[in-house]
Formats: structure tokens, sequence, C-alpha cells
């Protein structure tokens, strides 16, 4: 299992992301718990590509940890990603 902490500047709900047009992205709460399934870790991918280049939403390099993080857990059947609150 991999884990990473966040980067200490990522806060979509508070920054005020588009939820409808990043649904997956707007609503990770680094306060709150967040569990994705896999369908929702290949929407979180898409909408990473996205704003990648967007560091007012995310660094590129916690981005390309995000990335990272998504691959694993779509290596195998039955995964989850997790963020775990504060």
């Amino acid at each position: 299992m991999a884990s990473v902490a966040a980067d200490s500047e990522f806060d979509p709900v508070l920054s005020g992301v588009d939820r409808k047009r990043y649904p997956i992205l707007g609503h990770l709460d680094p306060y709150g718990d967040t569990v994705l399934n896999r369908l929702q870790v290949q929407s979180l991918l898409e909408e990473l590509s996205e704003v990648r280049s967007n560091p007012e939403i995310v660094s590129a390099e916690f981005a390309d940890t995000l990335v990272m993080l998504c691959h694993e857990c779509l290596q195998r059947p039955h995964r989850f990603l997790r963020f775990a609150g504060e």
C-alpha cells in the first residue's frame, strides 16, 4: 500500500474548484476522509490531466504524485484510493 502526504497548499474545496467541471477533484476535502472506487479514480486522472498546469488548483509535483497513486490503484481490481483528512 502506497501513501503520500498532501501538499500543504492542496485544498480544492477552499480554493473554489468548480465542482461541476471537476466533480471528483472539487470534492476532495483535506479535512475530511474520501474514498474513491475504480471508476472515480479514472475520472480523477482525467481531471488531473486538465488542471495539472494550473498551480492555483494543484502543484505539478503533487499532481504527478496523485497520478502515480491512481495508476497503482488501477493495476488490480478491488483497490480504492483513500484520502485521509486531518
